[in-house]
């Protein structure tokens, strides 16, 4: 499997979700990650993690220590210095150059000639050959987010065998444009009964999406009786008289066993927000943001959706003081999760996708 950079831990809802993909691997049979230490893409590969990594059954190929950086990487590099110094971050789009030719396709091809499944997390790669059946892992759809170069998009996914979609959203719109091998697999989270709770709280890290979010929650006029709870790197930012920064914690349903009630403010971005999926997975009351949902399935909402801050202030104050309003929404908040989002159902539909490709050759499915 190619990635980006070492998955572990996985501490962010991108490493958890390479994960997922990684462990369904590793119960098929071995499997290699193939992945990068330096620039370019490449982060995190210090020899503790690596070890971690090899310990939990994977074995690991670095770029680094079969080839070295060419014209084109080098290149790549400046293009990303450029276009951070001058906040050009839409400038990233499927096929820039700093993603695009991270990874050699004679090392790629070289390491999957020995796999019965090459699987790429990533759409900057999909043009990569390979001699076995291919996979291509979307996060997120560039061409939803990004300028530039995203002509290719489509027509180097549909040299895949599959590709595996986070978002209901983005499946509808690749086949749109012809990509019908698509495999629906959202974020994994396991339920969890928690003990009721009227405080209210949101989890972020700190970055764009999160923080335009935060601002606009604090746009509201006025707070609920008690503070609004921030977890995460997000916390730090926190302004607004009414939020309370708790910041980090260490075990991932914290914030959902401390709060009741939870808040998405998030709307920006692609994908599914995997905060959204945990708070569903706790049967948690949700009151979202309009877009905050984005990439999940049915018409049978599981939350409150609001269009304004003080609308989102205005439900969190009422769930507060209501216990059967707050039970009501969290068993509609479970009824949802155990209906599209079952973390067995979705890791075995993922597995039994993996294998259907593999023996299906050069065959799309």
């Amino acid at each position: 499997m190619l990635v980006p950079h070492c998955p572990w831990p996985a501490d962010t809802g991108g490493k958890a979700e390479t994960w997922k993909h990684l462990e369904v691997l590793r119960d098929l049979g071995s499997c290699e990650i193939l992945s990068a230490a330096t620039r370019p893409v490449g982060a995190g590969w210090a020899p503790g993690r690596r070890r971690e990594v090899e310990g939990q059954g994977f074995a690991v190929a670095l770029r680094e220590e079969e080839c070295r950086r060419s014209p084109v990487q080098w290149g790549g590099i400046g293009y990303a210095a450029v276009c951070k110094a001058l906040g050009l971050e839409q400038a990233f789009g499927h096929s820039n150059p700093y993603h695009r030719h991270a990874f050699p396709p004679g090392w790629w091809a070289r390491h999957a000639a020995k796999a019965d499944l090459a699987v790429i997390n990533y759409s900057c790669w999909a043009r990569l050959p390979c001699a076995c059946p291919k996979v291509v892992v979307l996060h997120d759809l560039w061409s939803d987010a990004m300028r530039w170069w995203n002509a290719r998009e489509t027509e180097e996914l549909m040299t895949a065998q599959l590709v595996v979609v986070i978002s209901r959203e983005e499946e509808q719109k690749l086949r749109s444009r012809g990509v019908g091998h698509t495999l629906w697999s959202p974020p994994l989270a396991e339920p969890a009964d928690l003990p009721e709770s009227d405080r209210i709280g949101f989890v972020g890290s700190a970055n764009l999406a999160n923080l335009e979010g935060l601002r606009w929650l604090e746009r509201a006029a006025s707070g609920p009786p008690e503070e609004i709870r921030v977890y995460g790197s997000l916390a730090s930012e926190a302004r607004a008289p009414f939020l309370r920064a708790v910041g980090r914690y260490d075990e991932r349903y914290a914030p959902y066993r401390d709060c009741g009630v939870v808040l998405l403010p998030t709307s920006s971005g692609t994908g599914v927000q995997i905060k959204a999926v945990e708070a569903l997975a706790c049967g948690r009351a949700i009151v979202a943001r309009r877009g905050a949902m984005r990439g999940l399935p049915g018409a049978d909402r599981g939350w409150i959706e609001v269009s304004t801050p003080q609308e989102m202030v205005d439900a969190a104050r009422g769930l507060k003081r209501d216990a059967a309003e707050r039970s009501r929404l969290a068993a509609a908040a479970r009824e949802y999760y155990n209906r599209h989002l079952d973390h067995r159902q979705i890791r075995a539909a993922l597995r039994e996708a993996y294998v259907r490709v593999a023996r299906a050759g050069d065959r799309r499915v």
